[in-house]
């Protein structure tokens, strides 16, 4: 089973959100990456989420999403990494990163596929290793997956 792992906000959302005068979230997901999740799956990969959020809203979408391994409260992505590295058995030369913030860069620079939205930070688009054609939350899941099944990223 190959890995892809992901940050949430400005990846599979916009990276914006609503709150309403009782604090409560509204986030926006696109149906081309819930597509992807079981195009991907079919094609031997499997998600995890690494976000630096920890509250309801992540386990709502992991459960949207059908994603069982969350890693919430995840703010130093890099340290993330190393972490799942030694979870999954696996060298940060064999993980499939995808982040979109400053924050992620550190990541995104040391595995061995980073990659950010187009309109990710200017940190995050020169620490990757490929910039999507898409935006986050418009469908850079589907656009990754179509692209490693065509074969035209590799690890």
């Amino acid at each position: 089973m190959k890995m892809i792992f992901t940050d949430v906000d400005g990846v599979l959302t916009d990276g914006r959100v609503t709150l309403n005068i009782n604090s409560e979230e509204k986030k926006t997901i696109c149906y081309r990456d819930l597509d992807a999740i079981g195009v991907g799956r079919r094609s031997g990969y499997d998600f995890a989420f690494v976000t630096g959020e920890n509250g309801d809203m992540v386990k709502i979408l992991a459960k949207r999403f059908d994603v069982k391994k969350i890693y919430s409260g995840e703010k130093d992505k890099l340290a993330a990494m190393h972490k799942i590295s030694k979870e999954y058995n696996l060298t940060l030369d064999e993980i499939i990163y995808i982040g979109d913030s400053d924050r992620d860069a550190p990541a995104l620079d040391a595995v061995g596929l980073g990659i950010a939205p187009s309109d990710g930070t200017l940190t995050a688009r020169t620490a990757a290793n490929y910039v999507t054609e898409t935006k986050g939350g418009y469908g850079v899941l589907l656009e990754v997956i179509d692209k490693l099944i065509a074969g035209k990223l590799k690890i």
